[in-house]
Order: structure tokens, then sequence, then C-alpha cells
């Protein structure tokens, strides 16, 4: 059956409510494609969009239990365990996802049109058009931690291409998926013989705008020259120089262009989206209460010493009668596991327990991140969530601050602290709106002259000598929501780090300094796999480069951009 995405989208309203309805139809619609001749191009683009964002184990595994610990984002309710950053069980989710859910569902688009009707077909080149700027996306997504892929050869085999393709080296993906997006674009800005067939709310990023949609690709073509910096920053430069001399409108110039997901609170409502049990760390709690950083509260929720519950611990004997709340209810876990285990800093994880409408009721002096940021239905106590999930891909804000680093660098003539100044004003905003958005609970709205005064601050306004460290730690705080390009962003750059401006711990384990993973383990080599030659050569050719480690699930070794 011909199933009407656009009648549940219109009566459900968001993607949310229908990552469920009609799975089973458009697995068999990826395994077979007698079953595509009845499903609608745009079908497939929202099933890709579901899949990439729907990964409710890359955010459990990948987000919570390894990158937000490595880049000391988070900490468990113990602080972290001795040698944690060995631990990549589980990790990482996004590899499989590219090829059974994403990259074969956005070919689908392509091949759908193909076999409508001839006079139909110029109708549908800008859904295919943003099919290919999608799908370039999360194949730049994975390659960036696994290095070489399959790309070109990939994704044909059910239309007469090859079963075993070859891998694409990260030079030669990096610069393929340019051009195809640079071609996307110039199809996207170009006039057409007909009328187009709008994706609409298929689209749940830009509802169909074309315009939206090349906003996004010079941001993704940016994104991917930000990679190249360390390796051929020629190609690096001209990436960025064309992309920055685009028009005006082609380029992300507010909040409201980012590239980014809205949906319900019940997108993320399953149990492994849950977030609980997660502890700010240290080093970036001090560094925002230092700061009166306007983002904390969005990031950050108070301790459990409200007046409120001492005054329980008092009636119960906890606390000495006349304790009355601190100033201060925003402190941040140890990230070292040997601060952790420090027996002075032990106090710090022995929480109180106070009964609070007939329930035992956990008081914690650490402070946890806010849940309702990444599950806005979890209880905060107040019943489930209702608010609104957003999931970034690109923002404006990121934006701001990739050119900022471009112009820092002298890769480009813009300059360094008018951007600098738009990332910083652009990430407290949309901090403020997501969590309005979400609901969370203790947050205070931003107030007039909160983003000035936090920029005119000794240490947070721009210094010319310290652009680059400015510019990645900022970034660095952005990216809490979007963990991944916070661990690319540190692999880059090297911020933040010991000394940085904001300076995060020297993580040891028994007295040794922790090392942090850098990339996915490789699948093994397995003979019986039907590709198995392909996949040896080019394990192989990764292993000639210095920093790939000491084998393929070396998790400690690097990938071609991420040169030393």
């Amino acid at each position: 059956m011909k199933i009407s995405y656009r009648k549940l989208l219109l009566s459900l309203g968001l993607t949310a409510l229908l990552a469920t309805g009609c799975e089973d139809e458009l697995i068999e619609a990826n395994r077979n494609p007698d079953v595509l001749n009845n499903i609608a191009p745009e079908n497939q683009f929202l099933s890709a969009t579901l899949s990439i964002h729907s990964q409710d184990f890359e955010a459990y595994y990948d987000f919570y239990r390894r990158i937000m610990p490595w880049m000391q984002y988070v900490t468990p309710l113990n602080g972290n365990g001795l040698n944690f950053t060995n631990n990549v069980d589980n990790f990482s989710q996004r590899y499989g996802r590219l090829y059974t859910g994403i990259g074969d569902a956005l070919t689908d688009v392509e091949q759908l049109v193909a076999k409508l009707p001839e006079e139909e077909q110029p109708r549908y080149a800008h859904m295919i058009a943003m099919a290919r700027i999608l799908k370039a996306f999360y194949t730049f997504y994975v390659s960036d931690i696994y290095g070489s892929i399959p790309y070109t050869q990939a994704w044909q085999a059910r239309y007469g291409g090859t079963l075993t393709p070859v891998y694409d080296d990260q030079p030669t993906l990096f610069a393929t998926l340019d051009n195809d997006i640079k071609a996307a674009m110039a199809t996207l800005k170009a006039p057409q013989s007909e009328p187009q067939v709008s994706l609409g709310n298929y689209d749940q990023y830009f509802r169909g705008d074309a315009t939206a949609w090349v906003r996004a690709a010079n941001a993704l073509r940016l994104k991917i020259a930000s990679r190249l910096i360390k390796r051929n920053p020629n190609a690096a430069q001209t990436i960025a120089q064309e992309v920055l001399s685009d028009d005006a409108q082609y380029l992300m110039s507010s909040n409201e262009e980012s590239w980014q997901l809205k949906s319900t609170a019940s997108f993320v409502s399953g149990g492994n989206w849950n977030p609980d049990g997660l502890f700010a760390p240290k080093p970036l709690v001090d560094f925002m209460w230092d700061y009166s950083d306007p983002r904390l509260d969005a990031i950050v929720a108070p301790n459990g010493y409200s007046q409120a519950n001492i005054d329980v611990l008092i009636s119960e004997g906890e606390l000495d009668p006349g304790t009355t709340e601190s100033p201060r209810r925003y402190f941040g876990s140890f990230t070292s596991p040997d601060a952790a285990a420090s027996p002075a800093n032990q106090r710090f994880y022995t929480p109180r327990t106070a009964t609070i409408d007939g329930a035992d009721t956990r008081i914690d002096t650490l402070s946890l991140i806010q849940r309702r940021l990444f599950q806005p239905s979890f209880d905060e106590g107040d019943g489930a969530g209702t608010g609104l999930v957003t999931i970034p891909v690109i923002t404006y804000a990121d934006f701001c601050f990739m050119r900022a680093e471009f112009a820092a660098r002298g890769l480009t003539t813009e300059d360094a602290e008018t951007f600098y100044n738009a990332g910083v004003t652009a990430s407290i905003e949309w901090y403020d709106q997501l969590a309005v958005e979400a609901q969370l609970t203790n947050y205070t709205p931003l107030e007039d002259n909160e983003i000035s005064d936090y920029l005119a601050q000794p240490g947070i306004a721009f210094d010319e000598t310290k652009a680059l460290e400015q510019i990645a730690c900022q970034a660095y705080i952005h990216f809490f929501r979007q963990p991944a390009e916070g661990w690319a962003n540190w692999k880059r750059t090297g911020f933040p780090n010991t000394t940085s401006v904001l300076a995060v711990a020297d993580m040891r384990s028994n007295g040794a300094s922790l090392q942090i993973p850098r990339r996915a383990p490789l699948p093994l080599l397995n003979e019986s796999f039907a590709n198995y030659q392909n996949q040896k050569a080019a394990y192989d050719a990764m292993a000639q480069d210095p920093g790939f480690g000491a084998g393929p699930t070396d998790a400690f070794g690097r990938v071609w951009w991420d040169a030393p």
C-alpha cells in the first residue's frame, strides 16, 4: 500500500509521532526494490531523516557514556572510574545506519524519481538535490571518525551496481562530497523548467525551502573545510573563500536559519534517551559560574540544596537549625578519576536523603546536567515534561565560530572578532530558546544586557593574541548539546586543554594521565565478508599513516584529517 506521510504529518504535527507507524514497510522497502514502486520519493527522504535522528543507542552509548565523559561534559554519579577512557564497548552507532536506513533511503529518492514518467521527472530536481546534501552530510559524519568508507560505489547493488564497493579514502571522499554538494547547490539556485514538487512536511528541517538548503549546504562545505586545515590548508582556504563569497541570502545569518530538527517530547522519550545520573563537570561549571555565563542554567541544574530541601533536612536532623540556602548552587563533578576518588573529595559524592512527599529523595551537593535539554519528557518531579526537543546538525552559532576561526587563521579576510562575538551571542540566544521550549525547570530566561555584559569581561572579550583559543573554547561550550562536534573541535584545535582560557582537568588514573580516544574502533577484518578485499585494502592504506595507531581497533589512533 502507498503510505500517506503528508496526512500523518498534518494530523500529528511532528515526526516524533510517526516514528513507529510504518517501520516494517520501510524496512521491507529497503530490502526489496519492488516494494519501492509503491512508495513516493519524499517518503524515503523522511525515512532517512528519522533514521538519522532516532538513534537512541547513539545517545546512550556514544554521547552519554563515551564522548561526553571523554570531553569533560559529564561524569557518572560517582565520578569517572579508573581508566574509563579505555572503554569503547558499543561505540559507535553511526556506521551501520549509513548503509541501512540513510544512504540507501536517500539513494532510493533518485531511483524512484527515475521510475516516474519522463515528463514528471524535472519536477523533482530540488528534491534530489536536497537528498544529495543530506546524504553528503551523514557520509561526512560517519567518515569523520572512521576514515575510509564506501561512498562512490555504495547503495547501488539492487540497482545493478556492485555488491563489493571500494572504500573512498578521506582525501578523495571529502573532495567528492564537496563537489556533490556544490552540484546540488547549483541545482537549487538555478531556475527550473518545471514547478518543483515540494517536500513540505516530509522535510523536517526546512519544509522544502530551496534557499534554506543552500545555506545548509554552504555551512556543510565550511565544516568539511575545517577538517582540511591541517592536511590541506590550500583546499580549506579555497572552499572557505568560495562559501563566504556567496550571496548573503545563501549564508546563515540567524538562529532561525540553523540546520536542526525540532520535535515533540515523545520523539526522545524512550529509556535509552534518558540522561539521568549525569553530573555536570567541575571545569565547565566553574568557568561558567566565574564569568556569569547566561548559558549556565540552560546547561546545568542547581544542586539539591534548595531552602525547601534544607528545611526538610533540618527537620530530620540532617542539618543544623538555621542552615540557609547558598547563593551558589552550581557545583561540578571532578572529571579526573584520581580527584573523584580522593578522600578529601568524597564528601561531594555522598548525598543526603530527605523524605519529600512520602518518598526518599537524593539531595546532591553536585549539579546534574539539565536533563530536559536532551529529553524534554524527563520527569523532574513535576510529571513528564511536554516541551520540544531540538536536535542540531549545524547551527548558526557553529557557522559563526567557523568563520571566526578561518579569519583568525588568516585563511579569509573577514574579521575574527566580529564573528566571535556573533557566535557567542547566537549560542547564548540559542540555548535560551532551547531551554524555554524544552520547559527546563529552574531556568531564568535571558534578560537584557546579559550578553553584552558577558562579552565585555576580561577573559571573554576578544583578545587577538588568544583568538583561536577563545573561539575554540566558546565553541566547546556551545557543543555541549552536540558532543560529537565538541569532540571533533577538540581534536582539530587542541582546545580546551589544561592551560587554555577554559581550563579542563588533567584526567589522571593512579597518577597517570589518561589518553582520550580519537576515532571509532574499526570492525575486524573477516575473510568470509564478501567485500573483504576492498576492506583490507582500505585498512592497509590507512595503516600507512603513522597516526593510525596500533591496529584497526585502536581508538587512540587517528583518521587522516586528524593530523598531529
